[in-house]
């Protein structure tokens, strides 16, 4: 058998069984296998150190790495989560911002709102382009929830690329989204009137207000209040409110008319749990016929790339990254994607299965120099993605996971009076989201750390995460733990591990009614650090025998009559020593 030997994770106390930590070791060495070793990005080798690596919610981890180049000029740190798009208690959405049009809001604080029972927010990074002064615009179209919470920006100088979810929840890579927010209203006459979404209203127009909506007069460089159409007198508006599924894009939405329409008015206030039709000119006429209880249809067409597709949430970025595990090359784009900064990305699997979000930080935050645009892609496609696209970067890169908050350190500049570190106030984000019923009932535990290196003397505690039978992080600091590590290479001192002064290498295992985990325990003994079990090793047959007892510990010899556990390199094999 030739593996590599990652982290053990699962054990029923520190006296293991030589069967469970072969079988354990091996079967979790596929974890992040993908991220280990030496990638060459952009023409440059990389040697690439795994810091973090967790569960995060619902078929969802998140993995922290180092990547440095072998001449030593080029450092980054890099935080991904993969997720498991067929797992069923997770679903990735989009997320605007004060669920508004023309508001600003950090990741954190978009997952914080957006959470509620059975809907957790729990993993996201900040999603498009936008311009950070009013109007707020997004550079492409955002449709969250089945709804459109923003619109392409009018005279931006980047042609945006899009991500899109079915509603299947599989995503696409879209160059072009035709049909954004217009589609048809079908009324109890038999009149047919083509309709726009969430826009300003024109001679002869026919719109539907959302909640979402807000109004900004670009004459008047003045944002309306929330809530309102922001609509002159001339023209009509009735309220409505849908009847049975609540979502706008791949679905006839019946509207019933809850109000007689109201004409030589204008601005009306746009229920929390309905729209309003607004119409002006010509369509005047679709709306003055309507009465309370009349039910009107609306239904929107949807296609990405000239395929029609039943889009629910929908994300801009730009450029393309990955098309096929080719790099896209973007002949004329801006300048800054061709410098190092601070970037984040979205890319699947080729089979669609899997998704990943990643931020990178720069601007040499902690130590990272950031990254180029086919830097980026080359990073994503180490990562195993098929396809990808960039979404905005510098100050607003952000990843967020939720009980943990912020991961990376974002940059701040010249544009920002935030601080160094804090998140930037964005237009829109992309969430996974647990969709699990609601249970706090832990089963299953993880130490924060996989691997732990302590000097002679030194005090460690051990950080536990609960999760419940769905996945779901329930605690990211679990009490109540105890921790076993053999006597000869540590003490533990209730919920604090401090080493002793020997030279070893062992397993620290938390116990947890009834559950267990182990990670790596090394101690130097004053000296250099051991190499003991890592969560990755190279792949070299030539080294020589390593050799560890069944309660984890390290040694030089097989005592005559035990069993030990044998690494040679990446092989790992069990013997019986008579």
């Amino acid at each position: 058998m030739n593996y590599c030997v990652n982290f053990v994770n699962i054990i029923t106390s520190y006296i293991m069984t030589v069967k469970n930590f072969i079988v354990l070791t091996l079967a979790f060495s596929a974890l992040s296998v993908s991220a280990r070793g030496r990638w060459t990005i952009a023409g440059v080798n990389y040697d690439v150190d795994t810091l973090y690596h967790a569960t995060v919610g619902p078929g969802t981890t998140e993995t922290e790495l180092c990547i440095s180049s072998e001449d030593g000029g080029k450092t980054n740190k890099l935080f991904y989560t993969e997720t498991d798009l067929s797992n069923p208690y997770v679903e990735m959405r989009a997320a605007k911002a004060g669920n508004h049009m023309r508001m600003l809001e950090t990741v954190p604080d978009i997952a914080r709102r957006m959470t509620k029972p059975g809907e957790r927010y729990f993993a996201g990074v900040n999603a498009d382009f936008f311009n950070m002064g009013e109007p707020y615009n997004s550079i492409g179209m955002c449709v969250a929830d089945g709804f459109l919470t923003n619109y392409n920006s009018d005279g931006a100088d980047i042609d945006p690329y899009y991500i899109v979810f079915d509603g299947n929840g599989v995503p696409t890579f879209a160059r072009h989204i035709n049909n954004e927010w217009f589609g048809n209203l079908y009324f109890p006459t038999g009149d047919v009137s083509a309709f726009h979404l969430n826009t300003e209203r024109y001679e002869d127009d026919m719109l539907i207000y959302t909640p979402q909506w807000q109004f900004y007069n670009p004459y008047e460089q003045k944002m309306y209040e929330v809530g309102h159409t922001g609509t002159n007198r001339y023209g009509v508006e009735v309220k409505v409110r849908p009847v049975g599924d609540n979502v706008m894009y791949g679905n006839d939405l019946k509207l019933e008319v809850v109000e007689d329409p109201v004409s030589g008015v204008g601005n009306m206030s746009i229920p929390s749990d309905g729209y309003v039709l607004s119409a002006h000119g010509t369509s005047r006429q679709y709306l003055s016929s309507l009465s309370k209880g009349d039910v009107v249809v609306a239904s929107i067409g949807f296609q990405a790339d000239g395929k029609a597709t039943s889009a629910k949430e929908v994300l801009g970025g730009f450029p393309r990254l990955l098309n096929n595990y080719s790099i896209e090359r973007t002949p004329s784009y801006p300048e800054h994607l061709s410098n190092p900064e601070p970037r984040t990305a979205v890319g699947c699997t080729v089979d669609r299965n899997r998704l990943v979000m990643l931020v990178v930080d720069g601007r040499n935050a902690g130590g990272s120099d950031g990254v180029t645009q086919s830097e980026l892609a080359g990073i994503m496609r180490n990562l195993g993605c098929s396809d990808a696209m960039n979404f905005d970067g510098g100050g607003s890169s952000t990843m967020y996971i939720d009980g943990i908050e912020v991961k990376n350190i974002p940059s701040s500049s010249s544009l920002d009076v935030r601080p160094e570190g804090e998140p930037r106030t964005v237009v829109n984000a992309l969430f996974a989201v647990a969709t699990a019923p609601v249970d706090n009932e832990v089963t299953s535990i993880e130490i924060r750390e996989k691997r732990v290196d302590l000097s002679a003397g030194d005090s460690y505690y051990p950080v536990v995460y609960g999760y419940n039978r769905y996945g779901v992080m329930v605690s990211a600091d679990l009490r109540g733990c105890t921790f076993h590590v053999p006597a000869e290479v540590a003490a533990v001192d209730g919920s604090t591990v401090i080493a002793g002064d020997g030279k070893y290498s062992c397993l620290l295992t938390a116990d947890y009614n009834g559950l267990s985990y182990s990670i790596p325990l090394n101690v130097n003994g004053g000296g250099q650090f051991v190499s003991g079990i890592n969560d990755t090793v190279a792949d070299h047959d030539d080294r020589e025998e390593e050799l560890y007892l069944v309660n984890g510990v390290k040694v030089n010899f097989a005592p005559e009559g035990t069993v030990t556990v044998v690494r040679r390199g990446t092989s790992v094999e069990k013997r019986i020593n008579r």
